[in-house]
């Protein structure tokens, strides 16, 4: 059975101002709501964190957008994969986490790591659905999109993509809309199970501005670059300098993006809470 988990979050890259959002999908039998409010804004979860993951963000950090919704699940079903031992996988994210975001990341997530098992020698299949019907359609989007994967394997994750033609054998599903009704740009929707292995993800790309406007090929791609991140299990961080904040200024992966995301692949997925 499939409960919904939704994380609505802002995001807003370069000039164009896009907004993207994102949605989160688990198995579940028991659903946890929380009240709407800030990702990066609401107090911190010390209690939750190992020691110094509750550190406050430097003061070169910058205020992302204020405006979020988060509705949490706890998956009751459980895995039949192996979620680790929770105090080493504690002290390796403590160990590594210089020069990363992941404290900003287990505050947003309650404090768990949700991740693909590695796809080296069997990579995660994508469909990428071509958008020829709407108005502001470019052939150059997929090269870019496909462009936004190769950009986030070069940070040397041990995950691999391969795109294929038939959807019906992909783990994970792009296509391109119009725009949205909510004025963001990107959305990502993925499911995971109860260890928090991600299972399934999909992604939805406009080809439109919120305010109006075609969305050009560099453009899509820093979208899609904040999107795939999303799907690879990260969440915002306040850095604008980083392609995962809310408000992105940036077209490429920072080295915080690269080590934030080598950092969540180095541990098992899973809860950190004691």
């Amino acid at each position: 059975m499939k409960t919904a988990e939704t994380l609505l979050a802002c995001c807003v890259v370069g000039l164009a101002c896009f907004i993207g959002g994102q949605t989160i999908g688990a198995r579940s039998n028991a659903v946890r709501d929380e009240a709407s409010g800030t990702i990066v804004g609401r107090p911190s979860r010390a209690s939750m964190l190992p020691a110094r993951l509750a550190r406050t963000p430097s003061a070169a950090s910058r205020a992302a957008v204020p405006h979020s919704e988060e509705r949490l699940v706890a998956d009751a079903a459980g895995s039949s994969r192996s979620a680790g031992n929770t105090d080493d996988r504690r002290r390796r994210i403590v160990s590594g986490m210089s020069g990363t975001y992941i404290d900003e990341l287990l505050v947003a997530r309650d404090s768990a790591i949700s991740r693909w098992p590695d796809r080296v020698t069997r990579p995660l299949r994508v469909f990428v659905g071509e958008g020829t019907a709407l108005e502001m359609w470019n052939p150059d989007f997929l090269p870019a999109v496909r462009d936004a994967f190769d950009a986030w394997v070069g940070a040397r994750i041990p995950v691999r993509f391969t795109f294929v033609r038939d959807s019906a054998t992909a783990d994970i599903h792009v296509r391109f809309v119009s725009t949205f009704a909510s004025g963001i740009s990107g959305k990502t929707v993925w499911s995971r199970d109860g260890a928090h292995w991600l299972l399934s993800s999909d992604i939805q790309l406009a080809v439109t501005h919120p305010n109006g406007g075609s969305i050009t090929a560099p453009q899509m791609r820093a979208i899609a670059l904040h999107e795939v991140g999303h799907l690879l299990g990260l969440d915002h961080t306040r850095d604008t300098e980083n392609i995962m904040s809310a408000r992105v200024r940036v077209r490429e992966l920072s080295e915080a993006d690269k080590a934030t995301v080598r950092l969540v692949y180095a541990v098992p997925a899973g809860s950190l809470k004691r």
